[in-house]
């Protein structure tokens, strides 16, 4: 029987309880992006579109949906798979909508006039982008981390929040289009893209094929989920593995065709060029006899 806010009746049934940092956070982001748009943007003469701001609203939500009960203590105290699916939902669909919903303007105002900017200028460079991101995945599957997640509240917050922030890393060289931060163009993000699966796949095959539970905090309570441990384990490496290739196919596939169609249109263009050119020069003098 857990006790407080995050109290089980028969081991089946979480009481309802709004966790104060994910709405605060939440909150702050909802209205901070509304002023900024309605306020700061006017006056320095930057634009927002309707669709930056449904893709900011978006990934606002998905943070909140995906951060607050009943996926948040379900996450934390009974299912290492749902946990899973907590993260990579705001690794790989919460933190690149926020990127896409952040106008240039905004980002200049936020960041780069910023006394911090060149730390993030750094850190959303490919390699060092890359590199974070592997880190803090490794590290925070360990069974030292994970478990302690599971009862510290503070620490489980700030675990979140340093994923999320090495997630924007991550996906800053793929969705940015500023001069001020890097940008792969398409090769590059094709490789990029790749390359940045690789960490997930030993946690992946780990998971699957590991012949006991790892995270032992998990193996406490009633197993109402309906599944044993070890099967939510298993669950928790088809999630990770599922998730982050199935999106990384479906984006390459993406950057892939784009890329070919970019090719295609310069072909087109030189050729049509080299038409007009042959036209304009007239017909071509006689040969002198």
């Amino acid at each position: 029987m857990f006790t407080g806010p995050l109290s089980v009746v028969d081991g089946r049934y979480l009481r309802f309880y709004v966790y104060p940092d994910v709405f605060t956070l939440c909150a702050a982001l909802t209205i901070g992006y509304w002023y900024a748009t309605t306020r700061i943007g006017p006056a320095r003469g930057g634009v927002t579109t309707r669709r930056q701001a449904v893709w900011w609203y978006s990934s606002v939500a998905t943070v909140f949906v995906f951060a607050e009960w009943p996926i948040h203590p379900l996450a934390e105290h009974y299912s290492f798979a749902i946990h899973m699916l907590e993260h990579e939902v705001l690794s790989f669909a919460a933190a690149p909508m926020m990127l896409l919903g952040a106008p240039d303007w905004l980002v200049r105002w936020a960041v780069v006039e910023r006394p911090w900017y060149r730390v993030v200028q750094v850190a959303t460079r490919p390699f060092m982008a890359g590199s974070i991101y592997a880190v803090v995945i490794l590290v925070g599957h360990t069974p030292g981390v994970v478990n302690e997640t599971t009862h510290n509240e503070p620490f489980h917050f700030g675990m979140h929040l340093v994923l999320y922030l090495a997630s924007l890393a991550l996906w800053m060289p793929v969705i940015n289009r500023m001069p001020e931060f890097s940008n792969l163009g398409r090769a590059g993000t094709l490789l990029y893209l790749f390359i940045v699966t690789i960490p997930s796949l030993p946690l992946t095959m780990m998971l699957i094929f590991s012949t006991h539970v790892l995270y032992t905090a998990y193996t406490g309570g009633p197993e109402y989920l309906g599944w044993s441990y070890k099967a939510d384990q298993e669950m928790a490496g088809a999630i990770m593995g599922a998730a982050v290739q199935i999106e990384v196919w479906v984006l390459a596939a993406y950057h892939f065709f784009a890329w070919w169609e970019e090719e295609q249109r310069e072909a087109r263009q030189l050729d049509g060029q080299a038409v007009w050119d042959d036209i304009a020069v007239g017909p071509v003098p006689r040969a002198s006899r």
